[in-house]
């Protein structure tokens, strides 16, 4: 099963259902949930990959709404929030002119968060990629890049939980805040005690014998201490009692020694297990398809999530650069896997992304099926206009092994 979510810089009238995935998280009112951004901020310190993360939901959200045909040009207060999974969201409150009336915003917010984490090397490549960056592509692919060196994709999910049970604590406060703001206007009656049920004074008289009857403190720890004292002498005194005698007995060598002098057998260390044998390193990945023809500069491959895992589902994102005189209307890529120790080759199903008159780049978001393995690789591969080929991104990484006796061919 292959799925595609597509994206296309050059247009704006591209339709809500062509993005669909985890990263469709811009809302279009004010009801998303967690708190604001800015209360998070204000309330916890993010750590550098922490805040990578939420650096890369900016730029998504931005990329999504920028193909939905809309902007969100509030991005302040309420209109960016954090949800309990841990992922950012914005509220999309209506269609911004330019890319200059966006483009002010997000670097105010981009800032906000590297601000935050107090990392001045991530903070220095967040601005260069702002700086760098002429449009919202540019500025898109810029930052994920700066964002991909703070985090390993294998620890997205465990960031992720991170920024979630920061979430929960400050909606914890949030709400206990609430309650005791509630509170504060509830009026208790009190009804006056009459008269006749008011206490009166203690009598006046003598305290000598009011004294005589509280034992004293001293005296009573004084108590305390002589009981433990007791109980632990006869708690202990049998036995130093037995041991007295044995050592008295084994001095004088008189009846029967009290000690066995007899040693008993010592049992054997348990085997060690047999060494294992060392796995088989895997194999390069041979493509055998050129980087760049015709029209298409170069084909770049990178998870679309952070990670995959063999035997499960992988989202992998395709960017094809063109050259925008070519005009060619179209691009047909799929996702092709290779397994590093079998050398099988499993190309999965055309995913076709239309592309305007001049655009310099376009790009989709593939899902294909990995199959159980022990080294695998995923690459795209254009077959229209021409057959191009990415760099592989590997499953679970380039140094993988091949379990003892598999053949490490490669693909």
């Amino acid at each position: 099963m292959v799925e595609a979510v597509l994206g296309l810089h050059a247009r704006n009238d591209e339709p809500d259902a062509a993005r669909t995935g985890p990263i469709a998280r811009v809302e279009d009112d004010s009801g998303g949930g967690g708190p604001a951004l800015g209360r998070l901020l204000a309330v916890a310190t993010l750590t550098p990959a922490q805040a990578a993360l939420l650096a890369t939901d900016v730029v998504d959200q931005l990329e999504l709404a920028h193909s939905r045909g809309i902007h969100p040009i509030r991005l302040r207060g309420h209109a960016v929030r954090v949800s309990e999974s841990g992922e950012l969201s914005m509220e999309c409150t209506g269609t911004a002119g330019s890319w200059d009336e966006v483009r002010g915003a997000a670097t105010e917010l981009l800032r906000q968060i590297t601000r935050n984490c107090r990392n001045a090397d991530f903070a220095d490549r967040v601005d260069e990629a702002i700086a760098g960056s002429s449009d919202l592509v540019g500025l898109a692919r810029r930052v994920r890049h700066a964002a991909a060196k703070e985090f390993d994709p294998a620890q997205v999910e465990r960031k992720r939980r991170q920024i979630a049970a920061l979430v929960a604590t400050v909606e914890g406060h949030a709400r206990l805040e609430d309650t005791v703001a509630d509170r504060t206007d509830i009026s208790i009656p009190v009804s006056p005690v009459p008269p006749t049920e008011r206490h009166s004074a203690p009598p006046m008289g003598k305290t000598w014998h009011r004294k005589r009857r509280r034992p004293f403190r001293r005296r009573g720890l004084l108590a305390l201490l002589a009981a433990l004292v007791l109980v632990g002498l006869g708690w202990v005194a049998p036995t130093a009692w037995v041991e007295l005698k044995e050592g008295w007995q084994t001095l004088l060598g008189s009846g029967e020694p009290a000690m066995d002098d007899r040693i008993s057998p010592v049992s054997l260390p348990p085997e060690a297990p047999p060494p294992t044998e060392p796995g088989v390193a895997a194999g390069p990945v041979d493509i055998a398809l050129p980087g760049s023809a015709g029209p298409i500069k170069e084909v770049t491959a990178t998870f679309a999530n952070g990670g995959c895992e063999p035997g499960g589902t992988c989202a992998v994102r395709a960017d094809v650069g063109l050259d925008p005189a070519a005009n060619i209307g179209a691009v047909t890529w799929n996702l092709t896997v290779y397994d590093r120790c079998t050398g099988e080759t499993r190309p999965g199903a055309d995913i076709t992304v239309p592309v305007s008159p001049g655009a310099p780049e376009a790009y989709g978001i593939g899902i294909v099926d990995l199959p159980p393995g022990s080294a695998l690789a995923v690459a795209a591969v254009t077959t229209v206009p021409v057959a191009v080929a990415s760099q592989p991104v590997y499953v679970p990484a380039e140094t993988a092994t091949c379990p003892p006796g598999g053949s490490g061919a490669g693909g």
